[in-house]
């Protein structure tokens, strides 16, 4: 085996989840609006399509402006969604485990809307666009429900 294959194995490797990630990945997918219709068998197909990544504390995380097409779940730890307001930077809301962003790129080619920094160290699980592309097809209900969580987003709190 060439020493380019085998690195490439081990990055490979390392992205993988782990069988307390599958665990935890395979609830939170269950419990979320807009995928809790989905089977079984759906489920279990998207969790082996899902990378980890690891982010220390003060990382960006997604920059406002930068074009994603992933939807983001914060598995551990903390993340804080930023704004620039009259020059500064606000703090607009809070995402700690349990929670998702980045469903606004899975239906609207638009770049992100704010910036999302790693409040404190995070482990975060991206699913790419393509692969929700399909679970949307199969079952619309999800792509309407997706619609309706972006549209509560936007109300003002």
């Amino acid at each position: 085996m060439r020493r380019k294959d085998l690195s490439l194995i081990m990055l490979a490797m390392e992205l993988e989840l782990d069988v307390t990630d599958i665990k935890w990945a395979k609830e939170f997918l269950k419990k979320t609006d807009f995928l809790s219709q989905l089977t079984d068998q759906e489920i279990t197909s998207l969790i082996y399509k899902i990378n980890k990544i690891t982010f220390q504390k003060g990382k960006t995380i997604l920059f406002k402006g930068e074009f994603s097409n992933r939807l983001f779940i914060v598995k551990s730890g903390q993340v804080g969604i930023f704004i620039s307001k009259e020059g500064k930077k606000e703090k607009v809301a809070e995402l700690k485990e349990n929670s998702y962003f980045g469903e606004v790129s899975l239906v609207h080619p638009v770049p992100a809307s704010a910036t999302v920094v790693a409040e404190n160290d995070c482990e975060i699980l991206i699913l790419e666009k393509e692969v929700l592309d399909d679970v949307f097809k199969n079952n619309p209900a999800a792509l309407e429900t997706i619609h309706k969580k972006i549209e509560e987003r936007k109300k003002p709190q």
